[in-house]
């Protein structure tokens, strides 16, 4: 298993906050936007990943549903964690076994 790591972006490895609420347009998610532009949020249960993949396509998209379905898979790279909600640390189960994902968007294009 992957030893735990800072919460750090995995296109740039700047240092990241742990994900907060964030309201954009009608869409609720919990997550972050990092300094070179990627986007990522959090499905605290781990058992969600494709729908939070979804909010984080739609995040990506500023918030817009029909930009978010029209992205093709090279427009954007993506990378997902293990995340430990308390210690905010990826890559490792916590000792309380309770372990979030985390997915990692950025557009490869304009």
């Amino acid at each position: 298993m992957a030893r735990a790591r800072p919460l750090q972006c995995p296109f740039c490895e700047t240092s990241l906050r742990a994900p907060i609420d964030i309201r954009i347009r009608d869409l609720e998610v919990t997550g972050g936007i990092c300094t070179c532009g990627a986007v990522y949020a959090l499905d605290r249960t781990g058992h969600n990943v494709g729908d939070i993949f979804m909010d984080a396509l739609t995040f990506l998209s500023r918030g817009d549903v029909d930009k978010a379905l029209s992205l093709d898979p090279e427009d954007y790279e993506s990378a997902e964690y293990d995340y430990d909600i308390h210690g905010n640390t990826i890559g490792r189960r916590s000792k309380t076994g309770k372990i979030g994902k985390l997915v990692f968007l950025r557009m490869t294009r304009k």
